[in-house]
């Protein structure tokens, strides 16, 4: 009966094993079916979002660069196109309009007709208030000089403000005065403000007085100032409708090329007047084959281009970058940020007074280099340039230059710990475009004179955007759950709280963890890794023995040792909960997930060998399940995390050795490295063997510096002797 008995629990206990492993099974498979198919659905909203953006006329098969020989065929016009005129000239065209252009002003002749009435009104008013008999003769005449004298400004035009107020350069010299149906040419220099009517009248009328007893105590009654008012307005909309319709009606071509007339030969050099014509073949050839429909030769042709470039992009991720591809959030990192430039290089396109250039493309590797790598960053910048290349009018010079400057931007900016590091690399990233840029244009041109330097302002301004990406990688690290070397540079801090609190309650878990962070910080710097991620998580990886820090001997004062009144199983539930608590405490304090992986991972899936061994040698009859005396894991899973442990285990054993010499260090690193690899601590993190030997020497470099012994002093009474 005992055998059926055991063999039924047996049996109970295999068939809940296979139902536990056919359910991870199936909850696998149906995670792995929901990340393809949103990586499907999301692709595919990539593919339409370009598609929409992109702009939808043909483009021009033939390409070409002043300065270069024509090296295709023979090219004959294929059909009429007029020849546009060169920039320059169109430019220098309108400019002469704009010279000649003389604005307009409406002149309002109610105006004087009603200030000229309250003028007589406020005469004979006068005549009382100075005690004169009221003389209307006398009356008449002095209205007549007054009437006189204010109508000659009112005629001219009077202006609210002095004519520099209105927009009008220094150069007008006349102004086309509007009264009613007719306007006629006056000049800007016969023109008053109300204050400058308002001097002149006042010292007129007082020469007038000198003579005129009566007119002198008439004035005392009358305030110039009251009797004046703008007549003459300048109107804004319709002088600006004005100058659009003079410029719209200037001629941008100068002659046509008839269809079967050549236009260039094989091996001719592309001049200015070669390039002109050639150019304007270019955009007339784009306007006969704009987008006509939702389907389309044109179209259909995008279509192929964009989704090659998209399967180029996968295919690199799932064979060079598997983890990074398999990663949701790292997938919509990458997808988000390349639709994110490309709809800032529409917006770009469908404003005719911007520049291409003014695109802070380079913001997009730098952000990708910030997060996921530098090799990531220089695929994926690749990826959009072509892309963007699309609206470029100049597709060869535009490539050229943008992944020449984002291979810089990727080199120069290796780290960004400080707010400097960006300003420099904006301002190579300047001095880089504004260098190609006239290279290309010295190829163009062939004379530095004719070199448009103006042009060179939109690399600056792209210089200046490129500060965004401050901003944006910090969005970029909350909305996708990432870290920056910003961010641990903050979190690296001694004074951040949670480190302080550590400090506070468990002084001696801090001194630990401060030498692990400077052991494990000089590893990973030799091997290769992120040095700022590793010491910000081994400054942190002990910071759940905040909760129970009298448990752990590194705390522990005058040799009372709390673990003599537990059991052994009791024990390690202490020592293993301050995984957990760590957990708990860096989540409440809001510490990125790839910190709390340090956390989680510093002891793996170790066992706490103290107390197993302990239990097994007061209970040697007993079977005891290791499980039960080892931390939950996971495993290291990088090689930071990796490191970390590494360090943690020979750091805390080290102090417990006897004697700390050279072959003592080496036997103790050795010893647990090899128990680590042989106990398959290590198999989920990427370190190879060379790695693994380069621990151990660098290990034992440090920890000798470390314990080194210092010179011992002669003592104060021997040097009397």
């Amino acid at each position: 009966m005992v055998y059926i008995a055991n063999n039924f629990s047996n049996f109970r206990n295999h068939s809940k094993l296979l139902i536990n492993e056919s359910m991870k099974d199936r909850k696998t498979k149906i995670l792995s079916l929901f990340r393809k198919f949103y990586y499907a659905l999301y692709l595919v909203l990539t593919f339409g979002v370009i598609y929409l953006l992109l702009p939808k006329q043909g483009t021009f098969k033939y390409e070409f660069q002043k300065g270069r020989p024509w090296a295709h065929q023979t090219l004959i016009a294929p059909f009429d196109f007029p020849v546009l005129k060169p920039k320059d000239v169109l430019e220098a065209e309108k400019d002469s309009l704009l010279k000649h252009y003389a604005p307009y002003f409406t002149l309002n002749p109610d105006v004087k007709d009603d200030q000229l009435l309250l003028l007589e009104q406020r005469i004979a008013q006068s005549f009382s208030l100075s005690n004169i008999e009221l003389d209307s003769q006398k009356s008449s005449q002095i209205y007549a000089v007054l009437s006189d004298l204010f109508g000659r400004y009112y005629d001219q035009g009077l202006l609210e403000n002095s004519i520099e107020t209105y927009n009008i350069p220094d150069d007008k010299a006349e102004i086309n005065l509007v009264q009613g149906n007719r306007a006629h040419k006056v000049p800007v220099s016969s023109l008053r403000s109300i204050k400058t009517a308002y001097i002149e009248i006042s010292d007129s009328l007082n020469f007038l007085a000198l003579n005129d007893s009566v007119l002198q105590k008439i004035l005392l009654h009358i305030d110039v100032g009251n009797y004046l008012a703008a007549n003459l307005n300048y109107d804004q909309t319709y002088n600006e409708t004005k100058t659009e319709e003079l410029l719209n009606n200037v001629s941008t071509t100068r002659g046509a090329v008839l269809a079967g007339v050549r236009v260039i030969s094989q091996g001719d050099i592309v001049d200015n007047e070669n390039y002109i014509v050639l150019e304007s073949l270019r955009q007339a050839y784009e306007r006969n084959r704009m987008y006509g429909g939702w389907i389309s030769t044109i179209i259909i042709g995008q279509m192929i281009l964009i989704a090659a470039l998209l399967a180029v992009l996968v295919l690199y991720l799932q064979n060079f970058n598997p983890k990074i591809f398999w990663k949701k959030r790292n997938f919509s990192l990458i997808l988000t940020t390349i639709l994110i430039t490309i709809l800032l290089a529409r917006a770009i396109y469908e404003n005719e007074s911007l520049n291409l250039y003014l695109l802070p493309i380079c913001m997009l590797p730098i952000i990708i280099r910030t997060f996921l790598g530098a090799r990531m960053a220089i695929m994926i910048h690749v990826i959009t340039v072509l892309i963007v290349a699309f609206m470029a009018p100049n597709g060869f010079e535009y490539v050229f230059l943008q992944i020449i400057a984002g291979l810089i931007a990727v080199v120069s900016l290796s780290k960004l710990h400080r707010r400097g590091h960006l300003i420099i690399t904006s301002f190579i990233l300047m001095a880089t475009y504004s260098v190609l840029y006239l290279g290309f244009e010295i190829i163009k041109e062939a004379d530095f004179s004719n070199i448009a330097w103006r042009d060179l302002i939109w690399f600056v301004f792209n210089g200046v955007l490129l500060l965004v990406a401050y901003l944006l990688i910090y969005v970029f690290e909350k909305v996708f759950g990432f870290i920056s070397d910003v961010t641990l540079v903050e979190l690296s801090d001694t004074n951040h709280p949670l480190l302080r609190k550590l400090a506070e309650v468990a002084p001696g878990t801090f001194q630990h963890s401060m030498q692990v962070a400077n052991l494990a910080e000089e590893t990973i710097l030799r091997i290769g890794g992120n040095p700022m991620l590793v010491r910000t998580g081994a400054l942190y990886h002990d910071v759940g023995k905040i909760n129970s820090s009298e448990f752990f001997i590194e705390n522990q004062l005058d040799g009372i040792n709390p673990h003599d009144k537990l059991s052994n199983k009791r024990s390690v539930e202490k020592i293993v909960s301050h995984v957990f608590d760590g957990v708990k405490m860096a989540k409440r304090y809001n510490l990125p997930d790839s910190i709390i992986d340090f956390i989680k991972m510093h002891h793996g899936k170790s066992l706490v060998k103290y107390f197993y061994l302990k239990q097994k040698e007061q209970n040697p009859d007993l079977e005891l399940d290791p499980k039960d005396y080892m931390y939950p894991g996971p495993n290291p899973t990088t090689r930071e995390t990796a490191v970390v442990m590494l360090a943690d285990s020979i750091e805390a054993a080290s102090r417990s050795l006897p004697e700390k010499n050279e072959e003592s260090l080496k036997k103790l690193i050795n010893q647990i490295i090899d128990s680590k690899i042989t106990n398959n601590e290590l198999e989920d993190a990427p370190l190879t063997f060379k790695d693994i030997k380069d621990i151990k020497s660098i290990f034992l470099e440090k920890m000798k510096n470390i314990y080194h012994v210092r010179i011992q002093y002669p003592s104060e009474e021997n040097t009397k002797k």
